[in-house]
């Protein structure tokens, strides 16, 4: 039965949700949404499963992030659109789309952002957004997002000519983290730029995009030499090359200085490494000028016209795929994976 004759959206749907903490999940069934004005009704196909998931929605979410609870989770991901807004008649029903979680007020644009179905974030407004009107994330059969969150997808070109399909799209979830701090930074062609620490999810990704927006090298940083050397053979590009750190400060610093001048430095830490010795090296190493990032269109541009490959042409592999309610496989699963793998669920998918 469907409760809007236009979309065929189902009376009710499925959901990944959590009350505490502390205690295990449950898919729920929950009244479907309509879309109001500027917002638009998804399917996700694979909703992105970030590697500390367990670290924040289970074990007594030791990061202290916040969120509001009881909670449908989850925030990127590559969705078909099952129902948009009468006042967004660009988006149809059926076209492939990438979602980003990070929500701003549109009364204040200088706010700091929530991300969807993860942390509200600093701000009053993130916070009142949060607990109302964009609740609840992608891991689920159906959810509501901004229309300024959609990303239409050029599916003839990714899936046809490039031969990517929907699995190899998700990773852009993961892209676009790094892709939003290097662009922020302005990094520009034939610069040179240290990503620290390059072997985990996001530090592997920032080497991927750091040479698609054209850096002439890209100094890989890590505490791991095998996880290094892999990311160098997975990338099989000259221009990556990896520094294994020691945490004695000036010796790392002169590792890093031994590639030449660099203009950008991009770091992607924990909280949890804040005073690590190689943030310190990392910025000496800096030429004078140099500038320092501590962490979309214009992204799928670079996959669409193949100068970032993903999937298998990138040597990206997906470690796993799961139905809610595995979802406690599947956290320890996106734990485990490490660099250039992502992990999914696939809340539609049936069998």
């Amino acid at each position: 039965m469907s409760i809007h004759p236009d979309f065929q959206l189902p009376e009710t749907f499925r959901g990944l949700q959590f009350t505490s903490p502390s205690k295990p999940g449950s898919v729920v069934e929950f009244p479907t949404p309509l879309p109001s004005a500027g917002s638009v009704i998804l399917r996700p196909l694979n909703s992105h499963i970030v590697s500390y998931a367990k670290e924040v929605f289970s074990n007594g979410n030791v990061r202290g992030y916040k969120y509001p609870l009881p909670l449908i989770l989850g925030t990127n991901g590559i969705c078909r659109i099952a129902a948009p807004a009468t006042d967004t008649p660009h988006l149809q029903v059926g076209m492939l789309v990438y979602t980003s979680g990070i929500i701003r007020p549109r009364d204040n644009l200088n706010m700091l952002p929530l991300l969807q179905g993860i942390h509200m974030g600093a701000s009053p407004e993130g916070q009142a957004l949060m607990n109302g009107e964009w609740r609840n994330g992608t891991w689920a059969e159906l959810v509501k997002v901004p229309a300024e969150n959609i990303h239409v997808l050029n599916e003839p070109i990714l899936t046809k000519e490039l031969g990517y399909n929907f699995e190899d799209l998700g990773y852009i979830s993961t892209l676009a983290v790094p892709f939003g701090g290097l662009s922020d930074i302005g990094l520009r062609p034939g610069e040179t730029v240290i990503v620290t620490p390059a072997t985990g999810n996001f530090g592997s990704a920032a080497v991927l995009v750091a040479l698609a927006m054209g850096a002439g090298k890209v100094i890989a940083v890590g505490r791991n030499e095998a996880k290094l050397k892999q990311i160098c053979t997975d990338t099989n590009n000259g221009k990556v090359v990896p520094v294994t750190i020691s945490e004695d400060l000036g010796a790392d610093t002169a590792a890093l200085q031994a590639h030449g001048p660099v203009d950008v430095y991009f770091d992607i830490s924990p909280n949890s490494a804040a005073k690590a010795l190689y943030i310190k090296a990392g910025i000496s190493a800096l030429r004078r000028g140099g500038r320092v990032s501590f962490m979309v269109n214009e992204l799928i541009r670079l996959i669409e016209t193949g100068l970032l490959p993903i999937g298998e042409k990138g040597n990206i592999q997906v470690s796993g795929r799961f139905p809610l309610h595995k979802w406690e496989e599947a956290f320890e699963n996106a734990s485990e994976a490490g660099p250039m793998k992502a992990t999914y669920f696939q809340p539609n998918v049936t069998g």
